[in-house]
């Protein structure tokens, strides 16, 4: 019943030509069952969210698809000029706010005029993107800059993805040195788990780790008193991290058991401690020109 619920009021809102918010749809649908006490829907995460999946699953399509939205998260700046829904945006004119990124950034929604850039750097922090934008590092490195404050959102994902297949830009993230920022890395490279069977669309398996990582700390001098002490929590997770497929490589192997070794871990803004700018001027720049990755 919730399954077909679902598809019908999709299929009304694709016949309107308008969309709405995967919130929107859940308060549209939930009523009281006539003639009894139970609603058709109690709840949006553990009901009418799955029932969303289900239906991008057995469709094999995407929600925005299906004229389904979420929140934006993310923003994005560089040498991109797209048109947005009938909308010129040139994406190095955007001052220090940057394009919002939307949630459904398929075809017929965002089409790309003009990509000149040489890579995608997708930054976890939206901090450390503000820094990077007012450095204008996107100019000085021909590239383009991405965040998806935090983990990215799946429009921020979907677009990481589109302009790497689209335009053959090569992939690079960066993030904390902890497991959590790993993990971003993951979704971003492999897809998340519970949508692994829109992995092909939202996730870019060429994309590469270009830091922050625990090894970086003797390598660029980094002060030890901005690193932070792995709890228990940490410790758990980073061992869990040891086992997963996507972290077997030699190289992630190693950066884990070192920060197991150390037992410390650091944030993105911890590199303010050697400078203001020393992300944009040294760290990155520096990295990106010794391919210092990790797969």
């Amino acid at each position: 019943m919730q399954t077909l619920l679902v598809a019908a009021e999709c299929k009304k809102i694709m016949d309107q030509k308008v969309t709405t918010s995967i919130r929107d749809l859940y308060y549209a649908l939930k009523r009281t069952i006539p003639g009894t006490k139970e609603n058709t829907f109690e709840d949006q995460q553990t009901e009418s969210d799955p029932v969303v999946e289900d239906l991008e699953a057995m469709l094999n399509t995407l929600r925005e698809k299906l004229h389904l939205k979420a929140d934006r998260k993310g923003y994005m700046a560089g040498r991109v000029v797209l048109n947005d829904s009938g909308d010129r945006i040139n994406c190095s004119k955007m001052g220090s706010s940057g394009w919002a990124i939307p949630s459904d950034v398929e075809e017929e929604i965002i089409k790309f005029e003009d990509v000149k850039a040489d890579y995608i750097l997708v930054i976890e922090k939206d901090a450390v993107w503000q820094r990077l934008n007012e450095d204008k590092f996107w100019k000085k490195q021909n590239c383009i800059v991405i965040t998806g404050k935090g983990q990215p959102a799946r429009g921020a994902r979907r677009l990481v993805n589109r302009l790497h297949k689209e335009f053959k830009l090569p992939v690079y993230v960066l993030a904390d040195a902890d497991v959590w920022g790993y993990y971003i890395y993951s979704v971003i490279k492999q897809g998340s788990i519970n949508l692994s069977f829109l992995s092909d669309r939202l996730g870019t398996p060429d994309a590469k780790y270009v830091g922050l990582t625990t090894q970086d700390v003797p390598k660029f001098g980094i002060p030890q008193n901005v690193t932070i002490k792995l709890n228990k929590g940490d410790v758990k997770r980073a061992r869990e991290l040891l086992k997963y497929m996507w972290f077997k490589p030699k190289e992630w192997q190693k950066e884990i058991r070192n920060m197991l070794k150390v037992g410390y871990k650091l944030e993105l803004e911890a590199l303010s401690s050697k400078g203001i700018t020393f992300i944009s001027k040294k760290y990155l720049p520096e990295k990106i020109k010794s391919q210092d990755f990790l797969p």
